[in-house]
């Protein structure tokens, strides 16, 4: 879910710094999207992430949000969903052609998300009166 902030004229920079990082944290990439992006199995993914956890864990202090997902018989499994950072740290283990997309798509979800964030603005924002 991303959330939307609307920051008014007034505020300080380091408030403004602070509500761009939130909105950027807001963006996550499942495992199953890096395995579909990468033409992987989602299993080799999850094995991947797992392998790379401990010295993710060992240097920031936390582990990648393991979440669930309904496979197509139904069934609850496993996946791992990322923040950009923690999704460019794996892509690291991963040759060119893979990290390049990965990049890409990045990309696009910034610019979806700060499409959909400048529509809302517009459509909600006011000019304060003086």
């Amino acid at each position: 879910m991303i959330t939307t902030t609307v920051i008014s004229t007034t505020t300080s920079l380091s408030t403004r710094k602070a509500a761009k990082r939130s909105e950027q944290e807001d963006l996550r990439m499942s495992s199953l999207d890096i395995a579909e992006l990468c033409g992987k199995q989602h299993k080799h993914v999850m094995r991947d992430i797992r392998n790379m956890e401990p010295a993710w864990e060992k240097v920031n202090g936390s582990k990648f949000g393991l979440i669930e997902y309904t496979d197509l018989r139904g069934r609850l499994k496993p996946c791992y969903s990322l923040s950009k950072t923690e999704c460019l740290y794996i892509a690291t283990k991963y040759d060119d052609e893979m990290r390049a997309k990965l990049v890409l798509r990045w990309e696009e979800l910034e610019r979806e998300s700060s499409s959909w964030r400048c529509q809302v603005r517009r459509r909600f924002w006011r000019w304060p009166t003086i």
